[in-house]
């Protein structure tokens, strides 16, 4: 899919599902935050970026695990709640809210899961204090996470990453010696391992998020408190610290990038609307 000719109504229908996530954040008192693209495209162009295909929100642990649970069973019915709990095919460490009806065929996704037109939701987790613990938690979620890809037959290699290629291999048969649930587990638990031990840390860090673990780590003071910004026909909530976020991320976030930078990021190979 070359040209954008089908984002308006991709943007239409995660609209959407972006308002039944805001409905049950504000029904529940739970915090949550657009980051990455949607945020720029909030402050910037007021709504969508023009060129995206997708939407990204953010929620501290605690709200993250609370709107789970809470979306588990007062999600209205046009939507589908995916975790690795309701889709044993799934392969990621956050949250996707697809809405039922549609599909997308992404070149990454060429697993079992379920797919649809969806949006994402990131937990953030505590970053720890010394340099040697952060080594640690970005190596150990690293392996997790490509460990639990392998397990779930995720297509990541490009045809000419012949060293993925390999390394994907040995993943393939380290995960032949594990169930998913007790990757699944390990996972999980090793994400949190930092916020049992500081409930008010400095630095937070979205590990599932694209940009590698480095880069989504950012100030918690950021997202302490939120305040809600214009986004297309109505508002959603954005760090009270969007500015510094952005210019962290993106440098002169107010400047588009060139036309040629300007593409398909999720390699989309097909978009069914169904009867939307």
């Amino acid at each position: 899919m070359d040209n954008f000719d089908y984002l308006p109504k991709l943007h239409s229908c995660e609209t959407l599902i972006v308002k039944e996530v805001k409905r049950i954040c504000e029904e529940n008192g739970i915090k949550y935050f657009m980051i990455a693209g949607t945020l720029l495209g909030a402050v910037r162009h007021k709504g969508f970026i023009p060129w995206d295909d997708d939407m990204d929100i953010g929620m501290l642990r605690e709200d993250y695990e609370k709107f789970i649970e809470l979306a588990k069973r007062d999600m209205r019915e046009e939507f589908f709640l995916q975790t690795t709990e309701t889709d044993s095919a799934y392969g990621l460490n956050f949250a996707k809210i697809l809405l039922n009806g549609t599909f997308i065929d992404e070149s990454s996704a060429s697993n079992k899961a379920q797919k649809g037109i969806s949006i994402d939701v990131f937990p953030f987790d505590a970053v720890p204090d010394n340099a040697e613990d952060v080594a640690k938690h970005k190596k150990r979620t690293y392996f997790l996470r490509r460990l639990l890809l392998a397990k779930q037959n995720y297509n990541v290699c490009g045809k000419k990453e012949y060293v993925k290629r390999i390394v994907y291999g040995v993943l393939n048969f380290i995960a032949l010696f594990y169930s998913r649930e007790k990757i699944c587990e390990k996972l999980d638990s090793e994400c949190k391992r930092y916020n049992r031990q500081n409930e008010k840390p400095t630095k937070i860090v979205n590990i599932g998020g694209a940009y590698g673990y480095d880069k989504e780590t950012i100030l918690r003071e950021w997202v302490d408190s939120t305040e809600e910004l214009p986004f297309e026909d109505f508002t959603l909530c954005a760090p009270a610290g969007y500015k510094e976020y952005l210019e962290y991320f993106y440098g002169d976030y107010m400047t588009p990038p060139p036309e040629d930078k300007r593409y398909n990021r999720h390699g989309l190979n097909k978009v069914d609307f169904g009867s939307y």
